[in-house]
């Protein structure tokens, strides 16, 4: 891996497979609706879509065309932190592919037809989105733990934000968002270094450093009891606890603490809450991690019958977390971690995201050396420390959507678990 900066700020990896029969070109910018407010929320997404409808030299239909004339794959996506673009060709074809995909990021056409079409296309994925109470359980989670920090937008945004946007809101944006200091460029694959610099300095060497570099803010954690009615058969539970950043001394303790609690039937919940009780659909716990914070979640999905023993054996577990966690456990799930992340990162495609991100926020490379020591230096204390000190259950957030039961039904199921525990 070969990473340099520009002097405008820009960073470009390359990541050269000469064993490789194709070659990917992604780029990173460090906008999504955590850089939004209440009025333009969701142009982040909003300018991925418009993006593809053309530059000022070619058609939405020619870019179309173009990729598939060199039989290249691409596509984009917006998260909270960022948006990612990316084409993938065979190596000869990789140099049409890029200057494709570098006309429609640094040249787009912001037609103004083109706007009103696509916001149609954008409410109608919003609509699709609050139809899925899994998904929607996340959004409310996240809008008041994240109550006052740009974590809490949805990164589509509301239909009342999207229809109220015009070309002059996606310029200015675009002007302040989309520029070197904020973005990263990854090469992956068979390419030839030298014809892809004069592609890359072609489109962007004459940008200039805008002083607006990425900052990253301590995201709060604001816990509650927070719910939301949905005509739908189950009910989605999340239990969230303050979490780490992307860049923590406790990532891989928690993450093993994490497996050991929630994934996959022999987890201490899977194992007792869906094979021994078979109270719940699905249940399981992961992290969820920005550069400014994160959370710890536990979501499950139920029958309204089910939730109030469902919830209450699953304080229990986590209660004792710290003090029933065995060597064996955390052996196990070390080994389960090293593995999901390097086989993960096995796949070409998957480490170049991983890299991109990586080096836009953490401004770093991440080595898998680094990720297998780092798991396998992992002990039971460690995983005993991260239990007590993140899983407190008088400071954690409570999310429902469905069937939902009166908010003071679910203060007092956890208020009782905590006065039993004292």
């Amino acid at each position: 891996m070969n990473i340099i900066t520009k002097e405008n700020g820009l960073r470009i990896f390359y990541d050269q497979r000469p064993d490789s029969r194709s070659a990917t070109v992604g780029i990173w910018v460090a906008s999504g609706s955590e850089n939004e407010n209440e009025s333009n929320n969701g142009i982040s997404h909003f300018i991925e879509h418009i993006l593809f409808k053309g530059s000022k030299s070619r058609t939405g239909f020619e870019i179309a065309e173009g990729m598939d004339e060199i039989g290249a794959s691409y596509n984009a996506y917006t998260t909270k932190e960022y948006t990612y673009f990316y084409v993938k060709a065979l190596d000869y074809q990789l140099i049409k592919a890029a200057d494709l995909l570098f006309d429609l990021f640094k040249n787009p056409r912001l037609d103004e037809n083109d706007i009103e079409t696509e916001k149609g296309v954008i409410l109608e994925e919003i609509a699709m989105c609050e139809d899925d109470p899994s998904e929607k359980c996340f959004d409310v989670a996240e809008k008041g733990i994240y109550e006052g920090n740009g974590l809490a937008f949805e990164i589509l945004g509301t239909g009342e934000t999207v229809s109220k946007m015009k070309k002059e809101d996606f310029l200015s944006y675009i002007g302040a968002y989309y520029v070197p200091e904020r973005t990263v460029i990854g090469v992956s694959g068979n390419f030839d270094r030298e014809e892809i610099d004069v592609k890359i300095a072609e489109y962007f060497d004459g940008d200039r450093n805008t002083s607006n570099p990425i900052k990253v803010n301590k995201a709060p954690f604001t816990p509650d009891v927070r719910t939301l009615t949905k005509d739908v058969e189950q009910t989605h539970i999340l239990m969230s606890f303050k979490g780490i950043p992307a860049q923590h001394e406790d990532l891989y303790p928690l993450q093993i603490c994490s497996f050991i609690l929630g994934l996959g039937p022999s987890s201490m919940l899977g194992r007792r809450i869906r094979e021994e009780l078979g109270l719940v659909y699905g249940i399981e716990s992961f992290l969820v991690r920005f550069a400014g914070g994160g959370t710890i979640e536990i979501s499950m999905s139920l029958a309204p019958a089910s939730e109030e023993k469902a919830i209450r054996e699953s304080l229990k577990i986590i209660a004792k977390l710290a003090d029933s966690v065995t060597e064996r456990q955390v052996t196990i799930a070390k080994e389960k971690l090293a593995a999901s992340f390097i086989m993960s990162r096995e796949q070409p495609q998957s480490k170049f995201s991983a890299t991109g991100y990586n080096l836009l926020l953490l401004n770093r490379e991440i080595t898998d050396d680094e990720i297998i020591e780092a798991v396998r230096s992992v002990t039971l204390d460690d995983v005993k420390r991260v239990a007590r000190e993140y899983f407190k259950i008088p400071e954690m957030s409570f999310t429902a959507v469905g069937k939902v039961s009166e908010k003071e039904k679910y203060r007092k199921i956890i208020s009782e678990f905590v006065k039993e525990g004292e």
